[in-house]
């Protein structure tokens, strides 16, 4: 048996555009329930609510020129900060506001005011000591959190050189040898799904430094363990979710993969990607087992819940069956299908809100470019070549009572600001005839691993600027645009949609309901 921490580093993000996100690591969830069934021992913790993590928050400024980074403390509160940023994004134009806030107003330098959300490095160092693990295991999902997450490696090596430590995630896959050249102290990592590899890596029959885990089927995840999550902390209303009104809440996934290679997306990208899903037995068990815990609301990650016509016509009534059986609340935060949004879906999604226990409660439809519209707006094309779909969207809102909301990305590498202006124009109409509540805007991030990062890579500004790889904050210009000229498109969506649309924390920076929830037909 081995002792084994999973940690999630606590974050450091743009205070001006990021909001600040509590979920769980489901990739993390999963292996720590997997080897927990094995007889290990293993403790999950997530260093961004552990301890009441989010009031832990300080404010600093970064610097990145060239290959040269430096940070210095900021006196004011991220409270102080955050309240003068909304004040300026009320009372000063977009051009002004960029001109204040921008990360880019000096040539060859990115300048970001960061904020570091969760329990300080020597807390998490503590902790460990406490728990005198084998080996941690660190995450690595997402490129923004690349050096609160090296940096907790490193400190954990050189305070405790015999704990092993190995990584995992989204980075670590896209470039594993780069990622070990630069991280020398860390032991091993994996790449892909580490499902199947994990145990021999713990246990120490595989000793490479770089071990692959491929693309694995559903069948061979573990039921998730809701007793590993309990105590970790996550706050009843999450920060990065449709309000779920104080319902116990956890993210969940049917299924895995994406039939689509969308440029701009890391699941798509993955070598031997399929979609796998988890069968109904199992399916069954599983909410069996989270309803036990008092989970009473899901919210669902899938990259492709309504994929096909079979899928939707066979499985997808047996899915609502199973969760309407526990009488579950959920929403879907991955995103559904816009093209698979037909008129048996709706129904089926409306009959949910009209009968028993549990309802749906919110939607994310996004408009995604596609490679037959990318010069296009999307959402204009989209409505128009799926008309009948984009009437299917009011028909949840009105009858199923449902939240439904989009989003645009901005900044992508075919964009002219005349596009974004249609595409801007398209969904205020969308909003204003009903069809959605709100329209979100993210950044068209260049993502390691994806088609955007290769072809288009070179006009990321810094590559050492690591918060920018966020879906909410710049890092790129475009043959089209500057870098001040996206941040400040971004403010002008915002802006202009504020007055017709409801936001929540999650989605944005700058929300425009800050404290009344709001449940519609429930």
């Amino acid at each position: 048996m081995k002792k084994i921490i999973f940690v999630k580093p606590a974050l450091e993000t743009d205070a001006v555009w990021d909001p600040i996100r509590t979920c769980s690591y489901l990739g993390m969830w999963y292996l720590a329930s997997h080897l927990k069934s094995k007889g290990h021992d293993v403790t999950y913790l997530d260093e961004v609510v552990r301890n009441n993590g989010l009031s832990k928050r300080t404010l600093f400024k970064r610097e990145i020129k060239g290959d040269n980074i430096t940070e210095t403390h900021l006196a004011q509160s991220y409270e102080e900060f955050s309240s003068q940023k909304m004040q300026d994004y009320h009372n000063l134009s977009p051009e002004n506001f960029i001109e204040k806030y921008s990360a880019f107003s000096e040539e060859g330098k990115v300048s970001r005011t960061m904020v570091r959300t969760g329990n300080s490095l020597e807390d998490t160092l503590v902790e460990i000591e406490k728990i005198n693990p084998d080996v941690v295991g660190i995450p690595l999902i997402a490129t923004a959190n690349y050096l609160p997450a090296t940096r907790l490696a490193k400190a954990i090596k050189t305070k405790f050189p015999n704990i092993k430590v190995i990584f995992g995630g989204q980075h670590i896959s896209a470039g594993p040898e780069a990622f070990i050249k630069e991280n020398p102290y860390v032991d091993q990592i994996v790449t892909g799904d580490a499902i199947s590899v994990i145990e021999d890596v713990i246990e120490g029959r595989r000793l490479e430094k770089i071990v692959h885990g491929g693309f694995r089927a559903m069948e061979e995840f573990p039921i998730l363990d809701p007793s590993i999550i309990e105590n970790t902390g996550y706050p009843i209303e999450p920060t990065y979710t449709y309000p779920t009104n104080g319902r116990k809440s956890v993210d969940f996934m049917f299924s895995k993969g994406c039939f689509r290679r969308c440029e701009f997306c890391v699941a798509g990208s993955q070598k031997g990607n399929h979609i796998t899903a988890t069968d109904y037995e199992r399916l069954e068990e599983q909410l069996s087992e989270l309803k036990k815990y008092g989970i009473e609301e899901l919210v669902i990650q899938d990259d492709a819940f309504l994929r096909d016509p079979k899928h939707r016509k066979e499985d997808l009534p047996k899915i609502l069956g199973l969760m309407k059986k526990y009488g579950f609340y959920w929403q879907n935060n991955g995103g559904i299908e816009f093209e698979g949004l037909d008129d048996f879906v709706t129904e089926q999604l409306i009959k949910y809100n009209r009968e028993g226990e549990g309802r749906v409660t919110s939607l994310y439809v996004p408009f995604n470019p596609r490679i037959w519209n990318k010069e296009q707006s999307a959402a204009k094309s989209m409505s128009s070549r799926y008309h009948e779909n984009a009437e299917n969207l009011k028909k949840l809102r009105e009858e199923g009572g449902i939240y439904i909301f989009t989003s645009a990305i901005i900044g992508t590498p075919e964009q002219t600001e005349e596009a974004f202006n249609e595409e801007l124009q398209t969904d205020k109409e969308l909003i204003q005839h009903g069809y959605l509540d709100s329209a979100l805007c993210l950044s068209a991030t260049m993502l390691p691993g994806t088609r955007w990062y290769e072809s288009n890579g070179h006009n990321i500004v810094n590559k050492k600027d690591y918060a920018g790889y966020s879906l909410f904050a710049t890092h790129h210009k475009t043959e089209n645009l500057e870098s001040k000229d996206i941040e400040r498109l971004m403010v002008t969506w915002t802006k202009s949609l504020d007055e017709i649309q409801k936001t929540y924390h999650w989605g944005t920076g700058f929300p425009n309901i800050q404290t009344k929830l709001f449940e519609r037909g429930q």
